[in-house]
């Protein structure tokens, strides 16, 4: 149970780190990225608290997420299955996907595990995306800053030399 609270406080403190050297220009309103929400969700649940209980530590942890207050407020009074309908769009399959598993008495530590392996495999994906796009986006500076060197280097000599052998030659 320490080892499951100093975790918990560790990425919490790793979240508010990163805010705090940005210089806390993150409005209030823009909630922290869902990878947060279910790293916190996982270690809730590895620990042995019940859905409820996780999302209820989840929402104490991450007080800017205002959709995670709603659905943990609104999944204390009317349950989880009713909680997906007010859920944001960035945490409805998190909820439904909760909701199922504790509907069909699945893993819900494997539920969150395989959305936490979804959003980390997303996240890969739109950076391989954006490596595979930078020989293109170079092409140009490249060309502009790179290329009158090159053409400096290469026939910079002969030039030298043909002025050098024009100016001998000259009278």
């Amino acid at each position: 149970m320490m080892t499951t609270l100093v975790v918990l406080l560790g990425v919490v403190g790793i979240y508010t780190a990163k805010r705090r050297r940005s210089g806390g220009r993150t409005a209030p309103h823009i909630p922290p990225p869902l990878r947060l929400v279910l790293i916190v969700l996982l270690v809730e649940l590895r620990s042995g608290q019940s859905v409820l209980g996780a999302l209820q530590r989840a929402s104490a942890a991450l007080p800017e997420h205002l959709g995670l207050r709603r659905v943990t407020r609104v999944a204390s009074v009317t349950g989880l299955t009713n909680a997906v309908g007010h859920a944001p769009v960035e945490l409805r399959t998190v909820v439904s996907q909760l909701a199922r598993a504790q509907t069909s008495g699945s893993s819900l530590v494997g539920a969150v595990r395989r959305l936490l392996d979804d959003d980390l495999r997303e996240e890969r994906a739109r950076r391989l995306a954006r490596v595979r796009a930078l020989p293109t986006r170079l092409m140009i500076p490249v060309a502009l800053l790179m290329m009158p060197g090159a053409v400096l280097l290469l026939y910079g000599p002969s030039v030298i030399r043909l002025y050098q052998d024009l100016l001998t030659s000259w009278p």
